[in-house]
């Protein structure tokens, strides 16, 4: 429309250039400068897209020049297509001028040209009637420029959107936005709401870069904002509201604050503030809702990329996305970290070379559902390591077959559930042990009594016995009778025998005592207990393993009472003196000797488990301690002794347990139990010195 008027501006310029008339008085040449004046003048302000107020006072008397040089003739049209298409810019106040210059332009006429007053009359009506029609049109033409400038600025919002890539990027984004809806906008602000608090994450315009992150409370941003916090809702603030808020949020002051939720699911948790300088000429509530709807939306996005990404990197499962082909396009920390690979060493390499061939097909096969038992390895050169697999196949948004194998390292509970196993086993031998000596204890307690009856019984017949024979040969037949049951024999061997009868009950009776104290099963509390007996009951419980192979020498040094879980202790004991007598029995040097000795070290108590067999050999020293690692042949043992006992001198003591060994001439494990309640962090648990 504009464009349109200006091409009649020039037409009706030149016919005015051609239509002076000589006998006005006025040359051509000025009647021509005006045109050039005028037009130059117009076209400009059309480039711009404004009028300043002063280019009147130089358009209009080049345009009266024009109309009174061609005597008011054809060329009056010039001052119509002028005055409406200056009525195209600008307010109402700017037309006033315009009007003006109609009525003084045909004032010019009828005094100076001789223009009949009517004549003059009516073109000056039809004039101002155009120019109230153009201003009207023109209005419009505004308002639809500025709501196609308003969704132009949406649009691009929404394209900025959708390459940002974290949610202070989307605030700026959404800030700088709002700032460009309209020139009456002066600052912008993005906010979030958690804890009860409005914190601002991106600004624009007059809201400087110190009002960042910024927060106030939700009870002090008044009433009139508190209407926005609805889906939907907006809220106008003014006077004295709005500048509480600027100043709470550092920001200039506005006369007004234009305020818009930001909303998801009908879950109201942000604000998009935006300050204005002056009321605009259009209601922005309606640009303002759709931008803020866009940009919750792509918070809402992005805080559950976010969040998902922190699931993903955190979790202690191995997450792997491969390709159809296996190719792998992705992989968490925990992938690379359980599998031995730096920071992104797993991306692009082939998932299928990760599977021990053997459970390629279960594992990797789409009609497979559920957890599966799958080896994997890192590299060719490490050894495969059992794994839970559930394996996912996917579609990705550009239509691509892909794979998530999601691994989970179960070697942990695996060795948890043997020893879990062997506990239970060793706490059904202990009860069977237990039983077996309560059983035991009943039959040798009689017997005890009734040999002890007869060693005081048969003491009174000796007495009697010997009376007899000290009174001589008098009595014949007595005589012959002690000769025939060879009574000096009785009373020489009897009393030894009932004696050595009394010592083997007496061994027996401790043999059972040991055996229901080291096959307590215990509970889950620690109580107070005596290591020295603990190392005496596990000696006796021993012995089968040890004498055919070794001695037996302790020193026990006086120790205060320890708390700790009796039966985790008789077990990690057992392990070691069972082990130190097997070592021996492998060295093939002959009989050896088992020592055990206790003492007090500062806080700890120490008991020291030493052999002599070979010693162990630097290249297994650092597995010692490996779940299922065993030096002994293959039947034998099943490598989980000093892993059992590492855990619960570890694990369930806080102590540590540690060994020195020296090739050739055998080993001391030291097992050290704090004393008393107090228990620190557990030390190092395989500490260990090998002599060559």
């Amino acid at each position: 429309m504009r464009l349109l008027f200006l091409v009649f501006c020039l037409i009706w310029a030149a016919i005015g250039f051609y239509g002076a008339d000589a006998d006005s008085g006025v040359p051509r040449s000025a009647s021509g400068a005006a045109i050039v004046v005028v037009e130059a003048s117009l076209v400009v302000g059309y480039r711009r897209g404004r009028f300043p107020w002063w280019t009147w006072l130089v358009e209009l008397p080049c345009v009266g020049l024009v109309a009174f040089a061609s005597g008011y003739k054809i060329t009056i049209g010039l001052l119509f297509v002028w005055i409406n298409f200056r009525a195209l810019y600008g307010s109402r106040k700017d037309q006033l001028p315009a009007a003006a210059a109609v009525v003084a332009v045909m004032a010019g006429g009828v005094f100076l040209a001789g223009v009949p007053s009517s004549d003059a009359v009516s073109l000056t009506v039809t004039a101002l009637i155009g120019l109230a029609i153009n201003h009207t049109l023109a209005q419009g033409l505004r308002a639809r420029d500025r709501a196609a400038a308003r969704e132009s600025v949406v649009a691009s919002a929404g394209a900025a959107f959708a390459a940002v890539g974290s949610r202070q990027e989307a605030a700026q984004a959404a800030a700088g936005a709002a700032l460009r809806l309209d020139e009456a906008v002066g600052g912008a602000l993005l906010t979030t709401i958690a804890s009860s608090a409005v914190r601002i994450i991106g600004h624009a315009g007059s809201a400087g870069p110190d009002v960042l992150n910024r927060s106030i409370e939700l009870d002090d941003l008044g009433p009139e904002m508190l209407t926005a916090l609805s889906p939907g809702g907006t809220a106008t603030i003014t006077g004295a509201a709005a500048a509480g808020f600027a100043a709470a949020m550092s920001m200039p002051a506005h006369d007004r604050l234009l305020v818009v939720p930001l909303a998801v699911q009908g879950d109201v948790f942000g604000l998009l503030v935006a300050a204005v300088r002056r009321r605009p000429d259009d209601d922005l509530s309606a640009a303002l809702l759709t931008l803020a709807d866009e940009a919750a939306l792509t918070l809402d996005r992005l805080l559950s990329r976010s969040r998902l990404s922190i699931v993903v990197e955190n979790s202690s499962d191995a997450l792997i996305l491969a390709g159809e082909l296996g190719v792998i396009r992705l992989a968490n920390p925990a992938a690379e970290r359980l599998l031995g690979h730096p920071v992104g060493g797993l991306a692009g390499r082939d998932l299928r070379r990760l599977i021990h061939p053997q459970d390629l097909d279960v594992v990797l096969t789409a009609a497979s559902t559920g957890a599966r038992t799958c080896r994997l390895r890192g590299s060719d050169d490490q050894p495969w390591s059992e794994y839970e697999v559930v394996v996912e196949y996917v579609t990705e948004h550009d239509g691509s077959r892909s794979l998530i194998l999601n691994a989970r390292d179960i070697s942990e509970q695996r060795r948890l559930e043997m020893q879990l196993r062997h506990a239970q086993k060793l706490e059904s031998v202990g009860r069977l042990a237990a039983g077996v000596a309560h059983e035991i204890n009943t039959p040798i307690q009689f017997v005890g009594d009734n040999i002890r009856f007869l060693d005081g019984s048969f003491a009174d017949l000796l007495t009697l016995v010997t009376a007899v024979r000290d009174r001589g040969d008098s009595d014949e037949a007595m005589a012959e009778l002690l000769r025939e049951i060879d009574a000096e024999f009785l009373l020489r061997e009897v009393p030894a025998a009932v004696r050595q009868t009394l010592e083997g009950v007496d061994r027996v009776a401790t043999i059972v005592r040991a055996m229901k104290s080291f096959g307590h099963p215990g509970d889950e509390t620690k109580s107070l207990a005596d290591l020295n007996d603990l190392v005496t009951n596990t000696l006796v419980v021993a012995a089968g393993e040890i004498k055919p192979v070794a001695d037996v020498e302790t020193e026990l040094a006086d120790l205060p009472p320890v708390r700790c879980h009796v039966g985790d202790i008789n077990q990690t004991l057992l392990n070691l003196v069972v082990n130190a007598a097997h070592a021996i029995e492998a060295a093939g040097k002959g009989r050896g000797t088992v020592r055990v000795v206790t003492r007090r070290d500062g806080d700890e108590a120490v008991i020291d488990v030493a052999d002599t067999g070979t010693g162990v050999p630097p290249e297994v020293a650092d597995k010692l301690f490996d779940p299922f690692f065993t030096t002994k042949e293959v039947g034998r043992g099943t490598g989980q002794g000093l892993a059992l006992a590492r855990s619960l001198v570890v694990d369930r003591h806080q102590g540590s347990i540690s060994f020195h060994t020296e090739i050739g001439a055998g080993t001391v494990f030291s097992v050290r139990l704090p004393i008393g309640e107090a228990a620190g962090p557990a030390p190092s648990s395989t500490e260990l010195e090998v002599v060559p």
